[in-house]
């Protein structure tokens, strides 16, 4: 196993190359010049001592030559190696014999057994060439052998006649044995050498070259030791000596190097004819001119080669015409086959797809496919033959000549479009394309394309580039181009440039992410996969992209996709700048969702947002908040819209400043406001909070240099239930806000069951008002005034009453409200004021005890503000023809301070006409001693409530008595409102009250019973 492994490493190591040939030729040098050497240390002397050192040099190296070929042998799988082997392993034992001693090259009785050692060498060396040969047929390989014969056997002859007889001498003493081996040698090595030779006009090889020169050496030795035979001189013994070890190390030599491609044997060329019948006529002329013209004796030698010569120059002509005539036969099957290739080939080219042509090296036209003909409307006659530039436009043929020397020299060309006129007349553009062939320069294949249609779709595909490109580029709205799956710019046109603010060369290559914004860019790109990957064409989206300045761009954007012709997609995106529309949208949108006074969201967006809360939470968790301005109507129609306007804002600011963001406050329209609060039922009360905004409402306002008192009703409902809508939701909110306002205004309700009714019932009874003044069914009720010093009548009080057609007599609590409310008060106030006037003026005139009584009348804040209040009691009075002095007209405290510059200005117009006035439920409101002294009032009403208390509670008696000494101190009559009980008289005779007014003096009574219980009628 070891020894096989070590083998294989030898073998791989060992290749026939130039180094090993270099040492195998050293190492036969070395071998011979160690044996010379060792020769010259024994002192050798005479030609028989040298010829036996000679024998053991060439021993030396035909065992060197075994070695290299058992080298060779084992790394090439080729037998004939062996051969070799076995020719070094002969000419060593022929050596080894003569090295002995048993016999010289000299001896005269030939063959030895030496000389069979020779011949072996010789015979396997033929056979190894011949295995090397290979050849298509034996009569080639025959002619082979019989030339390299017939040249090998005329050069032997030559030199038998020049060199060799010479040297032998007197033939006769050899035998005939003896005198054909003195020539065999030198024949056989011209043989091998010949037939080398032969090989190296096919192929040249080191190893041939120098096995060519090795047999040519050997042949030198052989023919120079036979020339020795008969007389060997020290001259020739060397130079044989020299030859036979040269010879020997050149084969060895060739053995070591690579031995080329085995060759096939070839017709005969001139050279080789020269080269072999040359020596032939040679020996021919030799022979001539000897034994013909000189008329020299042949010996027999000379007889045999030239018989032999005769016969080998007779079998190489058999050989030959044999050859011929095979090759003959050849010929005729090569152009039978060539004919049907021929045929098969025109046949192959009319398959082709496409028109081909082939030309000559001069350019005319040698064949032409089928294709051609149909393409060119030409039949083959009138093709063949013609130059092909005269083919095309005159215009092109410039081009195609120097096309054409391009070619030829090699150069690069470009494949060129001509146009071609057919014989109908129609043109068509053909694309040529040019190819020499490698095998046969003189030849040009040209390929024809029919290209007119491509050419035409092309520039339709150009115009519509074109087109694309002014549309792309000159398009009003933004434009890209990008790679669908990734988004990548690829183009961008001017108009995108501009609306991004962002130079071309920075937007492409940027991603479709890199210019959106973030917000929208998980929803753009959704659509964009889906694009991707064919699930939609095209899709629409308006989102916001980044300015280069950082600002942002609403665009409407349209993508279509489609395929880019490479297995991939392209987006191309329509971007129209939709900022202004949209921002007008969100202003028309906030228009339509917002109060434009107060910016506070309107009905409808609080009813959506409502509704939108309500689906969602907890039962409990939200309430509603309903507030009215108490009295804003007055203090609109009284300091005008745009004081009523800015009463508004600062509400809405002032709520704002209470409500939580989580919260919603919203405006209703005219002086209604909204709230809506979430997670109440987590602690926080509704309840609380409409406090926190009564009491914020409730703080004193300065509008244009007047100080205003304001306050507000408050309603409250809470989604107690499931399903509850936002309908239900405001009902409620509202019926509790009217409890409130029934309740006597500036506080919160919360709605209970049944205060839906009593809003149904509010609703009905301001319809029913409307028409009860139609109807004159509001009436004034007159109390009696008396002087509390002597109990004496000075005048009524009016308080007007309903006659309700259904509902009986209805008192003021039960509809001035509402008429305050709605903005009836104006009109029913006015038909109370002259009602009473004119029953006043009648009493005056029917009777002399009523002359200087007079009637107080009540007037609203609406009606104080109202501006038209003086004309109103200007005209009454006329009416009646009652004189301004016995009309006093009652103003709350409330009504006065809503607006005390108004007020004040009202006030003093109307005691212009010279009537009274009085401050009506003095004490409850918020006036101060600086307005109650500014106001041009006469008289002040102590409210009931601390009349009621008069000697009973002692903190009423001191209010009371407070505001007597108050009024007296200010020039003032007081007038003392409630008075039931003869206790609270007494006390408020001690206390000094000017007058009294309340049931103990008599209860309000129609006018009919005023005068049953007077007489006056």
């Amino acid at each position: 196993m070891q020894a096989s492994a070590v083998g294989e490493s030898r073998r791989l190591k060992w290749e026939p190359s130039a180094r090993w040939g270099l040492r195998a030729a050293l190492a036969g040098l070395t071998i011979a010049a160690a044996v010379y050497l060792l020769a010259l240390v024994a002192g050798a002397d005479g030609v028989g001592e040298w010829m036996r050192w000679t024998d053991l040099a060439l021993l030396g190296v035909s065992s060197l030559g075994v070695m290299v070929a058992w080298a060779r042998a084992t790394i090439e799988a080729r037998r004939h190696w062996w051969l070799v082997m076995v020719a070094f392993a002969g000419a060593a034992g022929g050596a080894l014999w003569l090295a002995a001693g048993a016999s010289t090259w000299l001896h005269e009785r030939w063959p030895t057994p030496a000389d069979l050692g020779i011949l072996v060498f010789l015979g396997c060396m033929i056979a190894f060439l011949v295995r090397h040969l290979r050849s298509g047929d034996r009569t080639t390989l025959v002619v082979h052998l019989l030339d390299a014969a017939l040249l090998a056997l005329a050069v032997t002859f030559i030199l038998w006649e020049l060199v060799i007889a010479r040297g032998v001498g007197d033939m006769n003493r050899l035998t005939l044995v003896t005198q054909l081996l003195v020539v065999l040698y030198p024949a056989l090595d011209v043989f091998i050498a010949s037939i080398v030779l032969l090989l190296l006009l096919v192929d040249r090889s080191p190893a041939r070259v120098l096995l060519f020169v090795g047999m040519v050496s050997l042949a030198v030795g052989d023919t120079m030791a036979s020339a020795g035979l008969g007389d060997a001189t020290t001259a020739a013994v060397s130079v044989s000596s020299v030859a036979w070890v040269v010879g020997l190390v050149c084969v060895v030599t060739a053995l070591a190097v690579p031995a080329g491609a085995r060759v096939t044997a070839r017709r005969p060329t001139m050279r080789r004819l020269m080269l072999v019948h040359g020596p032939v006529t040679l020996g021919v002329w030799l022979a001539t001119w000897r034994y013909m013209i000189n008329d020299a004796e042949p010996n027999r030698t000379t007889a045999v080669l030239g018989a032999t010569l005769g016969m080998l120059w007779s079998c190489a002509q058999v050989a030959n015409h044999r050859q011929s005539g095979n090759w003959a036969e050849q010929l005729h099957e090569n152009i039978e086959e060539l004919r049907g290739a021929e045929l098969e080939l025109r046949q192959l080219l009319d398959d082709l797809p496409e028109a081909l042509v082939v030309l000559a090296k001069d350019g005319h036209i040698r064949e032409v496919n089928a294709n051609t003909v149909e393409l060119t409307g030409l039949t083959r006659e009138e093709l063949k033959g013609h130059f092909l530039t005269d083919l095309f436009d005159p215009a092109d043929r410039r081009g195609l000549v120097d096309l054409w020397r391009l070619m030829h020299d090699g150069e690069p060309m470009v494949t060129p479009t001509l146009r071609f006129v057919r014989p109908d007349g129609t043109h068509v553009l053909l694309e040529a394309d040019a190819n020499v062939p490698v095998r046969d320069p003189d030849r040009v294949v040209i390929v024809l394309r029919d290209v007119t249609l491509r050419v035409a779709e092309a520039v339709r595909l150009e115009r519509a580039r074109e087109r694309f490109r002014l549309a792309f580029h000159g398009a009003p709205t933004g434009m890209a181009l990008s790679s669908a799956p990734g988004g990548v710019l690829i183009d961008v046109n001017e108009s995108l440039v501009a609306m991004l603010g962002r130079s071309r060369d920075d937007l492409i290559g940027l991603t479709v992410e890199d210019i959106s914004h973030p917000d929208d860019w998980q929803r753009n790109a959704a659509l964009l996969h889906s694009a991707a990957d064919n699930e939609v064409d095209s899709y629409r989206i308006e989102k916001r992209y980044i300015r280069g300045d950082g600002g942002v761009v609403w665009a409407r954007t349209w993508v279509s996709v489609m395929d880019d012709g490479e297995g991939g997609s392209l987006a191309i995106a329509h971007i129209e700048d939709v900022t202004e529309q949209r921002h007008n949208a969100e202003r028309l949108e906030w228009a339509a969702t917002h109060d434009g006074l107060t910016g506070l969201p309107n009905r409808f967006r609080f009813l959506e947002r409502l509704g939108a809360y309500l689906e969602s939470a907890e039962p409990g968790s939200i309430a509603v908040l309903f507030i009215d301005i108490d009295n804003f109507k007055v203090i609109n129609d009284s300091l005008g819209h745009d004081a009523g306007d800015q009463l508004l804002r600062s509400m809405s600011e002032r709520l704002r400043s209470v409500v939580r963001d989580r919260d919603m406050l919203g405006r209703f329209g005219g002086d209604e406001f909204i709230v809506m609060l979430r997670d109440v039922s987590g602690g926080y009360d509704p309840l609380d909070v409409a406090e926190q905004l009564r009491s914020e409402i409730a703080q004193p306002l300065t509008i244009d240099g007047t100080e205003l008192f304001v306050t507000a009703s408050i309603g409250i409902t809470v989604s107690d239930r499931e399903g509850v809508t936002t309908t239900e939701m405001l009902r409620d909110a509202d019926a509790a806000m009217y409890r409130a306002k029934a309740r006597g205004r500036d506080c919160a309700e919360m709605f209970a069951p049944g205060s839906h009714d009593a809003t149904v019932l509010t609703l009905r009874t301001t319809n029913e008002l409307r028409r009860g003044l139609e109807r004159g069914e509001i009436v004034p009720y007159y109390q009696p005034i008396v002087q509390l010093g002597n109990g004496h009548l000075v005048g009524f009080e009016v308080l007007a009453r309903w006659r309700h057609p259904d509902r009986g007599l209805l008192g003021p609590e039960q509809f001035l409200p509402m008429a305050e409310e709605t903005g009836l008060i104006g009109e029913l106030g006015a038909a109370v004021l002259r009602a009473s006037l004119a029953q006043l003026g009648q009493w005056r005139s029917s009777t002399s005890r009523f002359t200087d009584l007079s009637v107080s009348v009540n007037v609203s804040v609406r009606q104080l503000m109202s501006g038209h209040l003086v004309d109103v009691v200007a005209e009454a009075l006329a009416e009646a023809g009652v004189p301004a002095g016995a009309l006093w007209l009652g103003i709350t405290e409330t009504a006065l301070m809503a607006d005390v510059k108004a007020a004040t200005v009202s006030l003093r117009d109307l005691r212009s006409l010279g009537l009274h006035l009085a401050v009506d439920d003095f004490g409850t409101g918020y006036s101060s001693l600086t307005y109650l002294k500014r106001f041009p009032v006469e008289a002040i009403k102590i409210d009931r409530t601390f009349v009621n208390g008069l000697g009973i509670d002692p903190d009423d008696s001191t209010i009371v008595e407070a505001v007597v000494n108050l009024g007296h101190s200010l020039g003032l009559s007081v007038v003392a409102e409630g008075v039931e009980t003869p206790l609270q008289l007494s006390r408020l005779r001690e206390i000094g009250c000017d007058r009294g007014q309340g049931y103990l003096f008599g209860r309000p009574r129609p006018a009919a019973l005023v005068e049953a219980e007077y007489s006056l009628v």
